[in-house]
């Protein structure tokens, strides 16, 4: 599958292969993991766990997003402090608020 696919896409696609294949449906409730990872050509993290939830017509779900604690940074942060090392110059300032700080005498 194309890694350009939204979460939205891969919903639309499970719930359309659980609709027309009750094989599909049987294996994703019994191992969801597994096909996933089969289905998309992916690998969860060790650790993760996925669930399957049959839906019921009388009942509305809502998907809370997991919100990181506060200091962890989430895939989008991670990804922008990601790289490797960066030598500074020596007279590099720092901007803290409005303020300018020079690295070497620390004003």
């Amino acid at each position: 599958m194309s890694s350009a696919m939204t979460q939205g896409d891969i919903q639309d696609l499970i719930g359309k292969l659980v609709r027309e294949n009750p094989e599909y449906r049987s294996a994703l409730m019994n191992d969801p993991k597994s096909i996933i990872e089969q289905q998309f050509n992916i690998n969860f993290p060790d650790g993760v766990t996925v669930k399957a939830l049959v839906e019921a017509s009388d009942i509305a779900y809502v998907v809370i997003p997991y919100v990181a604690d506060e200091g962890e940074l989430n895939d989008a942060d991670l990804e922008k402090v990601a790289g490797g090392y960066h030598d500074l110059p020596s007279h590099n300032p720092l901007r803290t608020g409005n303020k300018m700080i020079d690295r070497r005498t620390g004003d």
